[in-house]
């Protein structure tokens, strides 16, 4: 009958490391699996922060989410069905728990809202293209997917691009009367921006061309004014930016 072999030093000394990284990766695999099930322990790494709020968002509406980075104490995400979109998710941590707050409405209400306000500033600017862009702010916990658009206007946080090809004589006046507009329908804009292009660059004009626009100055004249939202006091005096020289000859 053999009889056991008795382990050497070295092999108990690898045995043993072994039986620790073995506990290791469980105990990783474990926290996982428990932070992407929401509960709450406390976060040791930026992974099990991007998969709370994963979690968070999914639980909260209802679709997919994918993290993307952490920046500070927010947390950049997007629903796996509209990649192009850049939620913010913000921490908050008490040392204890974490807890999370998204501004991921302002996505949702976003196509809804630029249709309000196109038909809002249309008998101004003509045919125009309207954009908003939700800000990196937190909103309201209440706010939901069944909110109501009018609820999410009166509190949001977004910038409005408005794109014309119609004559920029009376562009201040135009931009006093859309200003006017706002504050008269109780609309809670950061800042609207009026931009003037071609006929030719507005027929191809899209949201993904936004950023080219103005970095290469391909335009007559931009226009901007900023909402005192800490004062309360209205939208600022105009600012007017002139295109490139050169630009629709």
């Amino acid at each position: 009958m053999l009889k056991k072999r008795r382990l050497s030093q070295n092999e108990e000394a690898i045995r043993g490391i072994l039986l620790i990284i073995v506990f290791i990766v469980g105990l990783v695999f474990l926290r996982d699996m428990l932070v992407k099930r929401g509960v709450r322990i406390l976060m040791l790494t930026r992974k099990d922060y991007i998969n709370a709020a994963e979690y968070y968002m999914q639980k909260k509406y209802g679709e997919k989410f994918e993290g993307e980075y952490i920046v500070e104490d927010s947390i950049y995400v997007h629903p796996k069905a509209n990649p192009q979109w850049h939620a913010v998710v913000e921490i908050e941590n008490d040392g204890i728990m974490t807890s999370f707050h998204d501004n991921y409405v302002g996505y949702l209400k976003k196509e809804e809202l630029e249709k309000y306000i196109y038909e809002l500033v249309k008998p101004i600017y003509g045919e125009c293209k309207v954009y908003i862009h939700p800000y990196g702010f937190s909103l309201d916990d209440s706010f939901n997917k069944d909110m109501d658009l009018m609820t999410y206007v009166s509190n949001g946080n977004y910038a409005l691009d408005i794109f014309t090809y119609e004559n920029a004589e009376n562009m201040e006046t135009e931009l006093n009367k859309t200003c006017s507009i706002f504050i008269e329908n109780k609309l809670e804009c950061n800042v609207i921006n009026v931009t003037y292009i071609t006929q030719e660059n507005f027929s191809s004009l899209g949201e993904i061309n936004i950023d080219k626009i103005y970095n290469s100055k391909d335009y007559y004249y931009s226009l901007d004014s900023i909402y005192d939202k800490k004062n309360d006091t209205g939208f600022s005096d105009i600012y007017v930016m002139k295109g490139r020289d050169g630009y629709g000859k």
